[in-house]
């Protein structure tokens, strides 16, 4: 029976994707209020101090971006799939279901998507990863202009620097945990998009081998 494995599966698959997309969304709400109303923060280094520009000059945002795709889109395809679980109750001796078979399609290619997600943001943080801001090349009110970040990578080197505000640095360093929070929540979604492939798959492959071949496919 298709109904209980699909129905759960999809359900856990949106509740992962919500959480990713949450995550994701509270980073660039943070972004938006570093670029337009922090703009800078105030940095003591022994030799000078001064306001420092709070994004660098060149931050790499589309790893962001995929991410919050591939959950967006999970969301939506867990949503359709409770929809098409909710149409395989007491399907015993009907013909394959063709909305099961398109769910299956779609959740193939979300886990696709997910699983380039993953490569591409772990990769794309790897590279950035260990670069250190150098006093000599800041500037007051300028953005960073040295390397490419991610705004993960950026804020914790930002926060190895000896910034004025003690209250600021806590709260970067809470948005820099939750940046690192939907890097890896990837994962379980992911698995999410895996768990549902497979329970959509054993149930068109259910459906088939209990079906009489002179069956047409059902909606």
């Amino acid at each position: 029976m298709a109904f209980v494995p699909v129905f759960v599966t999809c359900l856990i698959l949106a509740a992962a994707s919500v959480t990713e997309v949450g995550l994701v969304s509270d980073m660039v709400s943070f972004l938006h209020i570093q670029k337009w109303f922090v703009k800078t923060y105030q940095v003591d280094w022994p030799n000078k101090s001064i306001p420092f520009g709070a994004l660098p000059a060149h931050l790499w945002l589309d790893q962001g971006h995929t991410t919050n795709g591939a959950a967006g889109y999970g969301f939506v395809l867990g949503v359709f799939g409770l929809f098409v679980a909710w149409k395989q109750r007491n399907r015993n001796g009907k013909a394959p279901s063709r909305s099961l078979l398109a769910l299956t399609i779609l959740l193939l290619l979300s886990t696709l998507f997910t699983l380039s997600a993953i490569i591409f943001v772990f990769l794309v943080t790897h590279q950035t990863s260990g670069q250190t801001i150098d006093p000599a090349l800041a500037q007051a009110n300028q953005h960073y202009p040295a390397d490419k970040w991610t705004p993960e990578t950026w804020y914790k080197a930002l926060l190895n620097t000896p910034l004025a505000d003690a209250n600021k640095r806590s709260e970067i360093r809470t948005h820099v945990h939750l940046m690192e929070a939907w890097r890896w929540m990837l994962i379980p979604l992911f698995l999410a998009d895996v768990a549902a492939l497979a329970a959509a798959v054993t149930g068109v492959l259910r459906q088939r081998k209990s079906t009489p071949l002179d069956y047409p496919p059902e909606k």
